[in-house]
C-alpha cells in the first residue's frame, strides 16, 4: 500500500509538471509584438503564423507552440502575433498588416527582428529557432539574410520565398512594398540550419518556391534542405508534424 501511495504521489507530480509545460506562462510583449509564452528554458523557439487572409484571429499557431514546449526539455516556445494581427482574446501586436496584403515590408520585418532580438536577450537564448508558416515564413526568410546570425535555425513552412514569382504564379497583383526572401538568401550566415517544408499539393505557395530558396541557401553555405509533405496542401496542420521533427533536431 505504501508503494502504491508513493507511485500515486510521483504520478501526481509528473502530471502537474506536464500541465505547467502545456499552459501558457503569460501573455507577453516583445518590442511592439505580442504573443503567448509556453514552457521554460534557454533554448527558445518562436512561431510565426501565416497571413490568415480570409480574416479572423491569428492564433492557430498557439497549439503548435504549446506542443513544442511540452515535448522538448529546456525549451521556451513563444507564439508571436505578427505586426497588426490579433488573437481571439483581443491581444494584438503593434503596427499594421495593411488589410493583410503586401505587408512583408521593411518596417514590419524590422519589427519582427526587433522582437526576436528582445526575446533572445530576455531569455539568454543559447539557440533561437524560428518556425514560420506562409507569410511568417516569408518574414523569417528575409530576416535570415538581413540579420545574419540573429536566428540560430529556421523552419520555413509553405514559404512564398520569391514574392514576385509567387504573385505571378497566382495571377495576382504584384506586392511592390514587400521584401522577398530570395533577394537576401546569399547573406544567410554560413552553417545556419534551414529546413523548408511544403505540401506536394500546395497550390498557393508551390513547392518550387521553397526548393529554389533551399538550393540557393545551400550554395551560400547554409545547411539548407527541402522536405516535401506528400499529399499535403497549404494549411499548417498537416505540415506541423514535419515541422515539429525539424525543431526537435535543431534544439538538441
Amino acid at each position: 500500500m505504501k508503494r502504491l501511495s508513493y507511485l500515486k504521489r510521483v504520478a501526481a507530480v509528473v502530471f502537474a509538471a506536464s500541465i505547467v509545460l502545456a499552459t501558457p506562462l503569460a501573455a507577453a510583449t516583445f518590442g511592439k509584438l505580442a504573443g503567448q509564452v509556453y514552457g521554460s528554458g534557454n533554448k527558445v523557439v518562436v512561431v510565426l503564423h501565416g497571413d490568415v487572409s480570409r480574416g479572423g484571429p491569428a492564433d492557430y499557431h498557439y497549439a503548435f507552440a504549446k506542443q513544442i514546449a511540452s515535448r522538448n526539455k529546456g525549451v521556451t516556445a513563444i507564439a508571436l502575433l505578427r505586426p497588426g494581427y490579433a488573437d481571439r482574446k483581443g491581444q494584438k501586436s503593434g503596427g499594421s498588416n495593411s488589410g493583410r496584403r503586401d505587408h512583408y515590408t521593411k518596417r514590419n520585418n524590422d519589427m519582427v527582428a526587433q522582437a526576436l532580438s528582445a526575446i533572445k536577450k530576455q531569455y539568454g537564448a543559447k539557440r533561437l529557432i524560428v518556425v514560420g508558416h506562409s507569410g511568417g515564413a516569408a518574414q523569417a526568410g528575409v530576416i535570415l539574410g538581413r540579420y545574419p546570425g540573429l536566428i540560430s535555425g529556421a523552419v520555413l513552412v509553405s514559404c512564398p520565398c520569391n514574392i514576385p514569382a509567387w504573385r505571378a504564379a497566382k495571377n495576382a497583383s504584384a506586392w511592390s512594398r514587400s521584401q522577398s526572401p530570395h533577394r537576401f538568401v546569399k547573406n544567410i550566415r554560413r552553417g545556419t540550419p534551414v529546413v523548408l517544408i511544403t505540401g506536394s499539393k500546395d497550390t498557393n505557395t508551390k513547392p518550387n518556391l521553397a526548393q529554389d530558396f533551399a538550393a540557393k541557401a545551400k550554395a551560400a553555405g547554409a545547411r539548407a534542405s527541402f522536405v516535401s509533405a506528400n499529399g499535403a496542401g497549404h494549411g499548417f496542420n498537416r505540415l506541423s508534424g514535419k515541422a515539429a521533427s525539424a525543431v526537435k533536431s535543431m534544439v538538441r
